[in-house]
């Protein structure tokens, strides 16, 4: 509100100054001021950085479990010395009849069952001995959301980690070089009897399942689709109907286990995780008026911890978000409702955050704004959390000192900030 009058005020000074020297040049004006003091000089921009210590209070914490197995874009098959990964699905639609013209018939038989995977051969690699793709029925019911690699379902761990592993119900050898012109669509055979599998599914509703495992030391390969495909033959027709059913409960576990979080902030990894905080300012910091002042940016930074190993190593650069949580993080929870995006996100390059004094830094700026002028008392605590965009892309996370970290890479806040003018009468 000051600097408002300030703006206000001076042209008009500055009118009528104008007005008593039109009058007469030999006159002293009747208003005199001092170029020095004169209201509305300006103040100098500054620079500063309030370090955790430094704040009334501050707050940060990782939640995970946003984007789990089940509902990230992660389907990859590894066999490998960093990573072993399977996917599991079920087919819960398989059609015990099919409409002949207007008539709908049950089905007598099925056959010629094969299962098709659009897969990325960019990012699949297939060793110079190749590898063989394996379907597998399971033994044992798993539940799509918490199943891991040691778990069938909550506190329900495999017989056999991995998943319970029963009859091969079909198989396809890969050779290198994969030819991205001609492969990107495999079949798998089916070789057991399709009319057994495929009753069994249309009877149980897809249970217990199946389970997909790559074999071939080095070999990774990224599954962006899955089908059945079958034909049926109706009750009393001698022609053969083609069919296609997509999984559901699809999903894939790994060993090993993504690691929880410790006392370092968290962003990224699969299920994935993001840092929520809060945090109150100091009105004023050195010297410096921060209440009332224009906050011209603001950005939280963080600073990168050494990275973790191999297969949870950030391989590719990541977009990183920052945006007002709309309650008390450490009272409502991983839930706590979000408002809007603070800034333009910030690119997490991991070439860039192993480099000396290397920093992630999000805008907050219109949130500080708003706090800088707002009444006393109305918007103390700052709320804001932070993620990655998109999320669950890969097992990949980076992790960032937090306050509870003992060593230089706590979080801060940068400001750049231009006080308000006070306003004298000269």
């Amino acid at each position: 509100m000051n600097a408002v009058r300030t703006g206000v005020r001076w042209p008009i000074l500055l009118a009528a100054g104008v007005s008593l020297v039109a009058i007469g040049c030999t006159e002293r004006a009747v208003l005199e001021v001092d170029s020095e003091t004169a209201p509305g000089q300006s103040t100098p921009t500054t620079e500063i950085e309030i370090p955790v210590q430094g704040m009334i209070s501050w707050r940060d914490t990782t939640y995970t479990g946003y984007v789990v197995p089940l509902t990230s874009p992660y389907r990859v098959v590894n066999d490998s010395a960093d990573v072993t990964s399977r996917l599991l699905a079920r087919f819960e639609t398989i059609p015990d009849s099919i409409d002949v013209g207007t008539i709908q018939q049950p089905i007598e038989a099925y056959s010629s069952g094969r299962f098709r995977l659009l897969v990325d051969t960019a990012t699949s690699v297939i060793p110079e001995a190749g590898l063989e793709l394996e379907v597998f029925a399971l033994t044992r019911a798993y539940e799509e959301r918490d199943a891991t690699w040691s778990l069938a379902a909550l506190d329900e761990p495999w017989t056999e980690p991995g998943g319970d592993l029963g009859e091969r119900i079909g198989a396809l050898r890969i050779d290198a070089p994969f030819d991205s012109t001609t492969s990107d669509t495999l079949f798998v055979p089916f070789e057991v009897s399709t009319d057994s599998v495929l009753s069994n599914w249309a009877s149980s509703d897809g249970e217990p399942g199946l389970a997909i495992r790559a074999v071939g030391a080095g070999s990774s390969v990224d599954v962006r689709a899955l089908a059945v495909t079958f034909e049926v033959k109706p009750v009393g027709q001698d022609s053969l109907v083609p069919a296609a059913r997509s999984p559901a409960g699809y999903t894939v576990i790994f060993d090993p286990e993504t690691p929880p979080p410790g006392q370092e902030s968290r962003i990224g990894g699969l299920p994935s995780s993001r840092i929520y905080l809060d945090f109150e300012l100091p009105e004023t910091w050195e010297g410096l008026q921060l209440k009332g002042s224009t906050i011209n940016a603001a950005s939280l930074i963080f600073r990168p911890v050494a990275p973790p190993p191999v297969p949870f190593r950030l391989e590719d650069p990541l977009e990183v978000i920052s945006y007002q949580l709309l309650a008390d993080p450490f009272e409502v929870g991983p839930k706590t409702p979000i408002g809007g995006v603070l800034g333009p996100p910030d690119l997490l390059d991991p070439e860039d955050l192993t480099e000396d004094d290397a920093e992630l830094q999000l805008s907050i700026t219109p949130l500080v704004l708003i706090w800088s002028f707002a009444p006393a008392d109305s918007l103390d605590v700052l709320r804001i959390g932070v993620q990655a965009s998109p999320e669950g892309r890969s097992l990949g996370f980076w992790e960032f000192g937090s306050a509870e970290d003992v060593t230089s890479l706590q979080p801060s806040v940068r400001m750049l900030v231009t006080p308000r003018v006070p306003f004298r009468l000269p």
